[in-house]
């Protein structure tokens, strides 16, 4: 990479053209704006000798120059990486228009003025310098992001390889009595905050009048002809008014889609004033989510930040009560989410039931006034936390759950909120709904192998510590627990068929191998009762989701292998058809 290098503290101009007054105009010009005039050459063949000898920082190339292809020359002068300000004069055709379009720097028009020609060298040593800075931030972050990738890959290897040989070991000495003590924290915390989610939430302190926040609400659309629409409209439909307008903003960012995403974006503009699209190509397209927030995030008007998925439905009061959350010190607040087409197959009702149940779970943390997270749908921040966590982490698998910890780890706070509800769309198909659950994982592993040292060393409360630890490391419990379940069914299998016959002992006292097997209940028993469903559907529901959540065994594994053979992080998008609401 070309630093800036300079004689006695001045920046090095060369000019390439054959027109000596020219090029003493420049000189005059240069020196009167106390830079340094290095060199000048008009030949091809003494031009990028001449500048490799002088090393200037900032090239002028005039287009009148004489036997020389423009373009060619530019192409070449690439390689130096240094600025270039074109000058143009009369000639004007093909070449000199791409010319202009393909050079970043800037150009100038005979004849020269004075200050332009001071102005354009100053933006354009400074455009350059930006360009280095961005290059060699991009570039600190992928080394730094490669060196995490080792490190998940090394802790993904020893987590599998500690579990397996825990498994292995309880077989072959059919013994099991350590799973139950190591099981005991992790299902005491289930029980507790089942317990702890029966209390009703603190009650919110609304804004005064007309001091309610401009929020801009972004939504990150590649592909989604069969949803976004009426995602837009609904969202657009809120009642969140100042002075009778719509008192926020929504942006869509159309991020390289290739189906009609951008024709049904381009209509819906026409008759949506508070709708802004931004379009994203390739090769900046398709990086990742985080990338896409980022954007938005520089054109947002909003001192509030709403994201919603491209298959969203919101009740038209959803703005007026989720801002209600985020007045005082809270710095984020996710929202309830439920499903639309929960009754379109056994998976989607499952899923509909998982996120009661996370619910139930952040409703306790919040009644025990630890921060909640956020969720990828219907999470609500504050732009200024926003920017002091240093944006959303576009490399991160789940940019949701990495910038939630960069907050809490500033100290921040999160609530939930379980008034209003994002309607989102199940996944109805097993093999889509495995890709995006290992995403998810992958996500929850990156940021507990990643942040567990930071988190330990966080200025806050040791409750807060336990409970983001507890967050990020459910999916390395899941093999265990489930394995403890297995075990507890063919034992009770090998009673009734052997009579008192135990295939694997689990000799802890009673009482632990109760809370064991019982603390998985409670908390689905709630979540599944605050649909109030009548007393057969109730137990269906909580037979089949018993069943369903045996899942994440086979998760397990597939994440760990995906984790250890993956050579980059890579983002995949779930797809949206639009399903039964």
């Amino acid at each position: 990479m070309t630093e800036l290098t300079l004689i006695d503290g001045k920046p090095k101009v060369f000019v390439i053209s054959s027109d000596k007054e020219l090029i003493d105009e420049i000189r005059e010009y240069v020196e009167g704006y106390d830079y340094e005039l290095a060199g000048h050459a008009g030949t091809e063949g003494d031009i990028f000798s001449e500048i490799d000898e002088k090393s200037p920082n900032l090239l002028f190339l005039d287009t009148e120059i004489e036997g020389i292809d423009l373009l060619d020359l530019a192409g070449d002068l690439e390689l130096f990486n240094v600025p270039v300000i074109v000058i143009v004069g009369m000639r004007f055709d093909e070449t000199i228009d791409e010319l202009l379009t393909s050079n970043p720097f800037g150009y100038l028009l005979k004849p020269l003025e004075e200050g332009e020609v001071q102005r354009s060298m100053a933006v354009a040593l400074k455009k350059h310098e930006q360009n280095i800075l961005s290059v060699k931030y991009a570039q600190d972050k992928i080394r730094e992001k490669n060196v995490e990738l080792v490190i998940e890959k090394s802790d993904s290897s020893f987590l599998l390889i500690l579990c397996m040989a825990l498994i292995i070991l309880a077989v072959l000495t059919r013994n099991a009595t350590w799973l139950q003590w190591l099981l005991l924290i992790p299902t005491l915390a289930m029980l507790i905050n089942s317990l702890v989610s029966i209390k009703k939430q603190k009650k919110v302190v609304p804004y005064k009048e007309d001091e309610e926040p401009f929020i801009s609400i972004f939504i990150p659309a590649h592909n989604e002809e069969y949803t976004i629409e009426s995602t837009i409209r609904s969202v657009c439909a809120c009642e969140y008014e100042k002075d009778g307008e719509p008192n926020f903003e929504l942006i869509v960012v159309n991020d390289g889609s290739t189906d009609s995403t951008g024709e049904i974006l381009s209509g819906l503009k026409k008759e949506l004033p508070q709708l802004k699209i931004v379009t994203r190509h390739p090769p900046r397209s398709g990086k990742g989510k985080g990338f896409v927030l980022n954007d938005a995030l520089a054109l947002s008007r909003g001192d509030i930040i709403g994201v919603f998925d491209a298959d969203t439905q919101v009740k038209t009061d959803f703005l007026s009560i989720i801002v209600e959350y985020l007045n005082g010190d809270v710095d984020g607040v996710q929202s309830r989410v439920k499903m639309f087409n929960k009754n379109e197959n056994f998976l989607a009702r499952m899923q509909h039931v998982e996120f009661a149940s996370f619910g139930n779970t952040l409703i306790a943390k919040d009644n025990l006034d630890q921060t909640g997270f956020l969720g990828g749908n219907g999470q609500f921040v504050k732009k200024q936390s926003i920017i002091e966590s240093g944006r959303w982490d576009g490399f991160a698998v789940t940019e949701d759950l990495n910038l939630a910890i960069k907050i809490i780890l500033n100290g921040g706070k999160i609530r939930y909120c379980g008034e209003c509800a994002v309607y989102q769309e199940a996944v109805t198909e097993w093999k889509p709904f495995f890709r995006q659950r290992v995403r998810w994982a992958i996500g929850n592993f990156e940021t507990l192998f990643v942040y567990l040292p930071q988190i330990l060393r966080a200025k806050i409360s040791i409750a807060k510590k336990f409970n983001v630890i507890e967050h990020i490391s459910f999916y390395s419990f899941n093999l265990l627990i489930f394995f403890g379940f297995i075990v507890s069914i063919i034992n009770v299998i090998s009673w009734f068929l052997f009579h008192n016959v135990t295939i694997i002992r689990m000799e802890a006292p009673f009482i632990v191998g109760i809370l064991s097997v019982i603390s998985f209940f409670p908390g689905i028993i709630l979540a599944l009762s605050r649909d109030k469903p009548g007393i057969q559907d109730f137990a269906k529901d909580l037979i089949k989701y018993y069943v369903y959540c045996f899942h994440l065994i086979p998760l397990f594994f597939l994440t760990m292998m995906e984790m250890m053979t993956r050579k980059e992080r890579k983002w995949a998008k779930t797809e949206h058809k639009g399903g039964k609401k």
